[in-house]
């Protein structure tokens, strides 16, 4: 399980705090708790363990919906987690950061979810829309639309999402 690359990557920003300090932050911070939730509800659906329950406690805290066909690679961060969907088959790769109300969304007529790859940011309120692949260590910005595939190591923004820099 990746839980503790999880709430490693949650925690980076207090790294240079004491360590009873990152302890107790380890217990009280929201993005601790969602990836925890999530976690288990991934680890429910491998072991065939029914994930209702944990899913509804997700959407009722955090308002977070997460399809248990989704993948998701360790090292997830949540700074702000609420109001994030992840449709069925998408892809999150490792190091990926997905702030509030984030969507990865399936396309009308395509069974399949975006692809995150590695170190992906996903900032507040972006969308990724479809079977489309956002490339290695991209960023898309606030609000943006993702409706095509974006290559690595770009930033992208706007509705729908240009490329900003290459």
């Amino acid at each position: 399980m990746n839980l503790s690359r999880d709430i490693a990557r949650n925690l980076q920003d207090y790294r240079d705090t004491p360590p009873w300090r990152r302890f107790f932050l380890a217990l009280t911070l929201n993005s601790v708790h969602a990836v925890c939730l999530i976690r288990l509800q991934q680890w429910c659906y491998q072991h065939r363990i029914p994930t209702l329950v944990v899913a509804k406690l997700l959407f009722w805290i955090f308002r977070i919906e997460i399809s248990n066909e989704a993948s998701i690679g360790p090292g997830l961060r949540l700074p702000h987690p609420t109001g994030i969907i992840i449709a069925p088959r998408s892809t999150i790769g490792s190091n990926c950061d997905l702030y509030a109300d984030t969507r990865l969304m399936l396309a009308n007529g395509h069974p399949q979810g975006p692809t995150l790859n590695d170190g992906v940011f996903m900032g507040d309120g972006a969308k990724a829309v479809g079977k489309i692949e956002i490339g290695q260590n991209s960023v898309v910005g606030v609000s943006a639309v993702v409706t095509r595939n974006i290559p690595p190591n770009v930033r992208a923004a706007g509705i729908p999402a240009r490329i900003l820099n290459s």
